[in-house]
């Protein structure tokens, strides 16, 4: 627990570093800060002076001086804390507003794999929910933790000038305190880590079944989520639950603690007085301070049970920016800002996870505008080759040259903006047709974005629509069919003007008219164009400048549909033969 607590609270430290470009703010909203608890420790002093002096000794030289100053401190308070609370709202704001920003930077750069282990939902939830308590560390409360240190040493300072006794008293209540912080914050620990981890699960599959919500009618599986979500919930619901307890338990205390310390302080003051050893108005000053003294010891239990909540949601922060980014810049990169297509193989190797190879020994030459099909059975390697044209990964073995220079000399941004790539699942952003077009080249004309879209055959479908290009889609847009949308996708691909062109099963959710129509249209693209295709059209493999044939991470035949129907009892001879009345291979 010792070393949780350490580490958290160490990120607390880091996380700071996120308020460097706002010190001058940061100064003023200090010196705010300590002008206000300065002028606290004012009130009882003058409260004192009134009843000792003016109303007991019946001193009135003092009477105006003392009323100017009990009207005129409230004003200056008024003052001071209406600016402090202007300066810490703003400063919040912008804290979380950079947290966030670079933790959403830092996300986009992270590797498939970093994603591939956690769910969407999950990141969301760390990234607005988890941001958004951080942001309690810039409140008016925890701000007062300076006010109270200050007024809390002068605070103790005047009561034990005004008694000793009663001043060692007020310490004795204060260690209650600090015994009731360590009898329950670990409790508190517990179930608020325990909390945000049910959440995370709960998060992420509630993401999961609403992106599979096809899937979850289609096999009537309704009530099974239904149930699963339920039980999820009730997790949550459990540590949440055992969070409320612990936490209410915690605050109960606090205020039993302060209010009997009142009471106790207030009836010894009394006994005093009946004694002689302190007169009225020490007894009320000694009480005011002893408020000034109990509330901050309030405030310093509730803020620490904030702040444990902001150590946890730091910690969680920052399990997402101490993942390195698996894919990076090499220390000198090679500029190629227009690549010519020639990509080679050179001995390939690659796993996800030691000792379990995916790709083994693959070799190939690709000149430019040679179109390659990938065919196989499922988890063959096909979609990891494409991933490492792209360097969505990194190969473990041998050499992949592009233009012949090492892929990982290449400018990473560079790099991906020489492909155009349409998958299987076509995704759109909530804007417009044209600048989901767009997307791929933001400094595309309009007249490059309509072109691109009369290739991939779908110009004539948009000026249909009421507001043609500028039509709306996903939330609250146009709906499309799978096949309209796959098209935008190709003309988004299109309109990147790539110089390699990948496409992972691109053509599979369209009818064969549609296939056929975008096949004609992307002949003309292909020209001088570099293409990976994996495909099971045999429409589309039978015009590849090279088909590939692969099984388990190896290249088991390679050539042209011609010379793959030569080999007597070949594999691909097989398949195309067994395959050809369907028009599509099945693996």
């Amino acid at each position: 627990m010792d070393s949780d607590k350490k580490t958290s609270f160490g990120n607390i430290g880091k996380i700071l570093v996120f308020m460097s470009p706002y010190m001058r703010q940061l100064v003023l909203l200090v010196a705010l800060t300590v002008i206000l608890a300065l002028l606290a420790t004012i009130p009882p002093m003058v409260t004192r002076a009134l009843i000792d002096r003016v109303f007991t000794q019946r001193d009135t030289s003092v009477f105006f001086l003392f009323g100017f100053l009990a009207l005129a401190i409230p004003i200056c308070s008024i003052f001071f804390s209406f600016w402090q609370q202007v300066i810490c709202v703003w400063l919040g704001q912008r804290f979380v507003f950079d947290i966030r920003f670079k933790l959403y930077q830092h996300m986009l750069k992270l590797s498939l794999r970093f994603f591939s282990k956690h769910s969407v939902g999950k990141l969301v939830n760390r990234l607005m929910g988890d941001s958004g308590t951080v942001q309690q560390m810039l409140t008016s409360q925890s701000l007062t933790v300076l006010s109270d240190l200050i007024v809390a040493t002068c605070a103790i300072t005047a009561t034990f000038i005004i008694s000793w006794r009663m001043a060692s008293l007020l310490l004795l209540i204060i260690l209650l305190f600090v015994l009731n912080y360590t009898m329950n914050i670990k409790r508190i620990i517990f179930s608020s880590r325990a909390m945000r981890k049910s959440y995370d699960r709960l998060s992420g599959g509630v993401q999961n079944r609403l992106v599979a919500n096809l899937a979850v009618k289609t096999f009537g599986a309704e009530a099974r989520e239904n149930l699963t979500f339920e039980e999820q919930s009730e997790q949550a619901l459990a540590y949440g639950r055992m969070q409320g307890v612990a936490g209410n338990n915690f605050s109960m205390n606090v205020n039993l603690i302060q209010q009997m310390g009142n009471s106790i302080l207030y009836f010894v003051g009394c006994a005093m007085i009946l004694k002689g050893d302190l007169t009225y108005g020490d007894v009320v000053a000694f009480c005011a301070y002893g408020q000034q003294l109990l509330w901050p010891a309030v405030r310093f239990s509730q803020l620490a049970n904030q702040l444990q909540q902001v150590a946890i949601a730091t910690e969680r922060l920052f399990e997402i920016f101490d993942e390195v980014p698996e894919i990076q810049n090499a220390a000198e990169t090679i500029d190629r800002p227009h690549l010519t297509g020639r990509v080679e193989f050179r001995d390939v190797r690659f796993h996800y996870d030691p000792g379990k190879e995916i790709i083994k020994g693959f070799t190939l030459q690709v000149n430019p505008g040679d179109t390659i099909a990938l065919i196989g059975p499922t988890g063959c390697g096909k979609s990891t080759i494409l991933n490492l044209i792209i360097r969505y990964y990194d190969i473990t073995g041998g050499e992949l040259l592009l233009d012949g220079v090492d892929i990982k000399k290449l400018n990473l941004r560079q790099l991906r903006r020489q492909f155009g790539i349409v998958l299987q699942e076509s995704h759109l952003f909530s804007t417009t047709i044209r600048e989901n077009i767009r997307y791929s080249r933001p400094t595309a004309t309009d007249q490059e974005v309509e072109e691109a879209a009369r290739t991939a055959e779908i110009h004539d479908f948009i000026m249909t629509l009421e507001n043609g290009y500028e039509t709306p889609v996903g939330d609250f847009g146009v709906e499309l069919s799978v096949g309209q949308k796959q098209r935008i996708n190709i003309a988004r691909a299109v309109c990147a003007n790539p110089a390699i062109l990948i496409m992972d099963e691109a053509t599979s959710s369209l009818d064969s008219d549609s296939e056929q129509a975008i096949q004609r249209a992307m002949e003309k693209v292909l020209q001088g164009r570099t293409s990976f295709v994996v495909a099971h059209r045999l429409s589309t493999i039978k015009k590849a400048t090279k088909i590939i044939l692969l099984d388990q991470g190896i290249i088991q035949e390679q050539g042209t549909h011609e010379e793959l129907m030569a080999i007597p009892n070949g594999r691909y001879h097989e398949l195309y033969t067994k395959h050809m009345g369907k028009g599509v291979i099945e693996e």
